[in-house]
């Protein structure tokens, strides 16, 4: 007999609120029985089938579980060309992709998953309100949903962090940090350290386990810093200090020059001290951030699909254009020159000699479409 029969079986009598008793009463067989198919300790007998699927309104197939392969082979092609059109920044068609999905497989939790966060992020509401505030009633119950069935912990925790927003959009402040506070409390609980945990120190298995943990907390430790100068009340020297300790963390890493995703960091983190000393009227000093950062960008959109860190502390490391998502569909120069353009084109910076040689010189490199290699 087909193992998924048991798993079906238990599914369809909760989708459709049925108890074992009553279902066991319909079949004329003890309630024992039911219970012992649906721990897997035993089968139902062959004349039992059609009278199950007709009971339920399935087919054969969907009962005996012949469907669960077909599906799985579905979902993995949604799951694939969602990943593709995210790393490509096709923000629209991502987000078209994952409602289809949904709508065909909404007991799919890695695709409710996916939903859920499309809904948060919905590339449709590019101005207030936002996603989070026009789903909010979906994702409220898409949330609760989630913690009621589903016994997978990564969109558990996906549901966490969404829930503790919707609850600080709606000023319950209290109701925010007391979700938030389900998540672990210290950073060493994760998958990753846990594997690394696993592996003898100094093995084959055990380097790229802990080089992953390096880099993942490079970059989380890279944006707190980052952010303590963006949004800190500090004035424009010091915040430069601050974006200067953040570019510092990187090349202590990547030695090598090695970045991968990282040019992308170091371009914003040169733009942005740029910008201070633009606001310290120092412009000779700025353009020449801003050439910097911008050789950074040209960098990261020249980076093949794959390519591999050199740094000792990263040495059995790739980086995966597919799986960087910058969230835009053209290449990091085109976007930070829009940027740039929009804020100074008109201005009395933009119509500097050293501000227009810096435009001049990365404008060849602009292109509406990612080209990886």
């Amino acid at each position: 007999m087909n193992i998924y029969i048991c798993e079906n079986i238990k599914r369809l009598r909760h989708d459709k609120n049925i108890t074992q008793e009553k279902l066991a009463e319909h079949l004329n067989i003890s309630t024992q029985a039911v219970s012992k198919w649906e721990r897997n300790e035993s089968y139902p007998d062959i004349t039992m089938i059609l009278p199950l699927a007709s009971y339920f309104g399935v087919s054969t197939d969907e009962l005996l579980g012949f469907d669960v392969a077909k599906n799985e082979e579905k979902i993995q092609i949604y799951i694939s060309e969602f990943r593709r059109l995210a790393a490509l920044g096709k923000n629209m068609e991502k987000y078209n992709l994952i409602c289809s999905a949904y709508k065909e497989f909404p007991n799919d939790f890695r695709i409710v998953e996916e939903y859920m966060w499309q809904l948060n992020y919905d590339p449709n509401c590019k101005e207030a309100p936002y996603g989070n505030e026009i789903h909010k009633e979906e994702l409220y119950n898409l949330c609760n949903r989630v913690f009621d069935e589903c016994r997978l912990d990564k969109p558990r925790y996906s549901a966490l962090s969404i829930l503790s927003g919707l609850y600080f959009l709606d000023g319950n402040i209290e109701k925010a940090i007391e979700t938030a506070k389900r998540f672990p409390e210290t950073y060493y609980f994760t998958t990753d350290e846990e594997i690394e945990n696993i592996y003898v120190r100094g093995t084959e298995e055990w380097f790229p386990c802990v080089q992953k943990n390096i880099k993942e907390l490079t970059e989380c430790l890279m944006v707190k810093i980052r952010n303590c100068a963006l949004h800190s009340k500090s004035d424009a020297k010091t915040k430069i200090r601050i974006l200067q300790k953040a570019i510092d963390l990187l090349n202590l890493i990547y030695d090598d020059g090695d970045y991968g995703f990282d040019f992308y960091n170091m371009c914003e983190l040169y733009i942005w001290i740029a910008y201070r000393y633009l606001d310290l009227n120092e412009y000779n000093t700025a353009f020449d951030y801003l050439d910097k950062g911008l050789s950074y960008g040209k960098a990261y959109d020249e980076l093949p699909t794959i390519s591999k860190h050199t740094s000792f502390l990263v040495d059995t490391l790739t980086n995966d254009m597919m799986k960087n998502f910058c969230g835009e569909s053209q290449n990091e120069i085109a976007r930070e020159l829009e940027i740039l353009n929009l804020h100074f084109a008109n201005s009395d910076i933009g119509k500097m000699d050293g501000f227009k040689a810096v435009i001049e010189k990365y404008t060849p490199y602009a292109k509406k479409e990612k080209q990886y290699k």
